[in-house]
């Protein structure tokens, strides 16, 4: 990378648009799932390591493996735009899916309430605790 051309640049923006779309991907995933803070740690590292695997193998074939500072901006202003772009759609569509999906349960739950009723599982129910009737005594 010694030339900085028009291909290096391209190659950049692309990877980290790409990566910024993993990163859309991801935060689909998140919102489908509704993670919690576990869930969301372990995407966010699995995420790190392949970010980090992209950014090596691209310096590998930039520059024999020596990471420049033009490919780290390059990556991360095509990794921003990509994310300010896809993040909102996945989030949305995700949403839309959740409607969707509630709206045809409430549409056919009705008529298959019989055969739902079969497999829900009961909830034990607690015994009651019996109640103390006898008054304490004073002390003396």
């Amino acid at each position: 990378m010694t030339a900085l051309s028009w291909e290096t640049l391209f190659f950049c923006l692309a990877t980290g648009a790409a990566l910024g779309l993993l990163y859309a991907v991801f935060a689909g995933v998140r919102a489908l799932l509704r993670a919690g803070k576990v869930l969301t740690a372990v995407l966010d590292v699995v995420f790190c390591l392949l970010c980090a695997a992209a950014v090596f193998l691209c310096a590998l074939a930039l520059d024999k493996g020596r990471l420049r500072m033009t490919q780290a901006v390059l990556q991360l202003v095509g990794g921003w735009a990509a994310a300010q772009v896809f993040c909102p759609l996945t989030v949305g569509t995700v949403r839309v899916l959740r409607k969707i999906s509630r709206r045809a349960g409430q549409i056919l739950g009705r008529p298959l309430g019989i055969f739902r009723g079969h497999f829900r599982r009961k909830r034990p129910v607690a015994p009651k605790k019996p109640e103390k009737n006898r008054k304490k005594g004073k002390k003396a």
